[in-house]
């Protein structure tokens, strides 16, 4: 039986598909705030933490898978 496939637990493809959503929806936040802010794109602490934090998980999940 795969994993994912009805036993309640998120499959591998679904799992970097919200890595992906988590980094594309924390720097879109990021853009907006820096753009109203500053005028241009700033960065803050809990954006980036955020984005490397999903590019990590990202990352490591396609070593593991490997």
């Amino acid at each position: 039986m795969m994993r994912g496939s009805g036993d309640g637990k998120p499959t591998v493809k679904e799992k970097r598909r919200i890595y992906i959503a988590f980094f594309i929806i924390a720097f879109a936040v990021d853009l907006v705030v820096g753009l109203v802010r500053y005028g241009t794109y700033a960065p803050t602490l809990i954006g980036l933490a955020i984005m490397i934090t999903s590019a990590l998980f990202l990352i490591y999940s396609l070593v593991r898978d490997r």
